[in-house]
């Protein structure tokens, strides 16, 4: 019996310390790449379509106290219309929506704004960006779940009586600025593409606290990616990606290594199945796996958890889906002169 209630203090310190951890970083994805803009603003449009569509979804830690539920949405497009006659630049422009919550407490982050890039096109393989991007966020909690010291009347747990703690406020909102850079190499005529960038975010370090608290400044959050496709085989693929992310005392490394098998290339009914493992250093195995049917790309991960925090996980980390969809616009015929002997 003692041994049992020590394990539970012991699982439950280890998710609170997390916890407290996970606060000062922002949501992060195993399958980065479904949320492109939350990579950087200079992902945004930077794509081969005209359209497209992201979201991932992730379940995390359920089998301790503090679980944590992310959802991320974007759409970006991009917008010839803003720059008709240039032929090195071109404008793209989307939207981003982020939800986050944990905990007992329900503590939740909500987001939703707006980001746009520029593109510079340096040659039929080169493309570097621009991007910047304005986000209105709002953060939450609950104290319906709570449990205070003050609540127990010497036997048991009285939610009747006065916690003695102060809340005047539950929510707070502000404005979050956002920078970033981004590189495309593709070689035409083949599946090799590459992206490389940079994401700067908080440049404005928004005040987070629920009180207004000088010291509770947003940390800026500095994001390093690099990854892409080599095509190794008419039909086999190369996938490669590295993430970094800086963020005050915290840091993270995600290395991805995968193959990918090309079942179908007839035109708009490609299929494509993807097998990767990735490794969060010091934290988690992922194994996960793709599939690509023409505009659609599906994944699903598993984080099994490696780091301390396996005491309480038994190594059960998170599920995570990802979603792509792209739309391609049918180019209009172009303008030609018809031989008059004809």
């Amino acid at each position: 019996m003692l041994r049992t209630l020590l394990q539970k203090i012991v699982l439950t310190a280890l998710a609170i310390s997390y916890s407290i951890i996970a606060i000062g970083q922002d949501l992060h994805f195993s399958q980065p790449y479904f949320s492109p803009l939350n990579l950087s603003p200079g992902m945004t449009g930077l794509i081969f379509e005209d359209v497209r569509f992201a979201g991932n979804y992730r379940s995390q830690w359920k089998t301790v106290p503090v679980s944590y539920l992310t959802f991320s949405g974007s759409a970006d497009m991009k917008l010839p219309m803003l720059l008709k006659n240039s032929e090195k630049l071109s404008v793209a422009g989307g939207v981003l929506f982020n939800y986050d919550k944990a905990g007992d407490s329900e503590l939740t982050l909500s987001s939703f704004g707006l980001s746009g890039a520029i593109h510079y096109h340096l040659n039929e393989k080169n493309t570097i960006s621009l991007g910047v991007q304005s986000m209105a966020v709002q953060r939450s909690f609950s104290l319906a779940r709570l449990q205070f010291n003050n609540q127990y009347n010497g036997d048991i747990f009285d939610p009747s009586r006065d916690s003695k703690e102060n809340f005047n406020n539950d929510s707070k909102a502000f404005v979050d600025i956002s920078g970033g850079l981004s590189w495309r190499l593709h070689i035409p005529g083949t599946r090799n593409v590459m992206h490389s960038g940079l994401g700067y975010f908080h440049l404005n370090s928004p005040l987070q606290s629920f009180k207004d608290a000088t010291e509770s400044e947003l940390p800026q959050r500095i994001t390093l990616y690099s990854g892409g496709v080599i095509q190794v085989h008419p039909k086999w693929d190369f996938v490669i990606h590295a993430l970094g992310n800086l963020q005050g005392p915290y840091d993270q490394l995600l290395l991805t290594f995968g193959g990918k098998y090309h079942l179908s290339q007839a035109k708009g009914k490609e299929i494509a199945i993807q097998f990767a493992t990735a490794l969060r250093v010091g934290d988690a195995l992922i194994p996960m796996i793709e599939l690509h049917y023409a505009a659609w790309t599906f994944g699903l991960s598993y984080d099994i958890n490696i780091s301390k925090f396996e005491t309480a996980t038994n190594g059960r980390g998170g599920i995570e889906l990802g979603a792509l969809y792209t739309i391609t616009k049918v180019k209009p015929i172009e303008v030609f002169e018809s031989c008059p002997v004809f």
